[in-house]
């Protein structure tokens, strides 16, 4: 079963993932806020997949269909597209930090995602 899960996750970043920009190692995995508000919540991200944690173990799962890198004053910009398991499309957009190593969403840039320690 996990063989044939992988499998369907590395043929659909194939179909939808072509020819656009990778998401350096730095960003990948998961990011959290000290936000109230997001208690419990996250996004991870991965070379085939943008996940929200929305609360309560629950998660969206959305594969990546374009990552799009710009400049946007002085500072990197991602927009990153992507479909889920029906097909419906969204994107994220949100800027990086490299040095300060934190993300802000374009649309809440009051708000600070660091990204999670892993554990061991």
């Amino acid at each position: 079963m996990a063989i044939l899960v992988v499998t369907a996750i590395l043929l659909m970043h194939h179909i939808y993932n072509k020819d656009n920009e990778s998401l350096p190692s730095d960003l990948i995995g998961r990011w959290i806020t000290s936000s109230p508000r997001y208690n419990g919540r996250f996004l991870e991200l991965s070379q085939i997949a943008v996940i929200f944690g929305i609360g309560e173990d629950n998660i969206d799962v959305n594969f990546i269909s374009s990552v799009d890198k710009r400049i946007e004053a002085g500072v990197i910009i991602y927009t990153i597209k992507y479909r889920n398991q029906n097909e419906i499309e969204g994107s994220i957009a949100f800027y990086w930090y490299p040095s300060e190593n934190m993300i802000r969403l374009k649309n809440q840039r009051q708000m600070i995602w660091k990204k999670a320690k892993d554990k061991c």
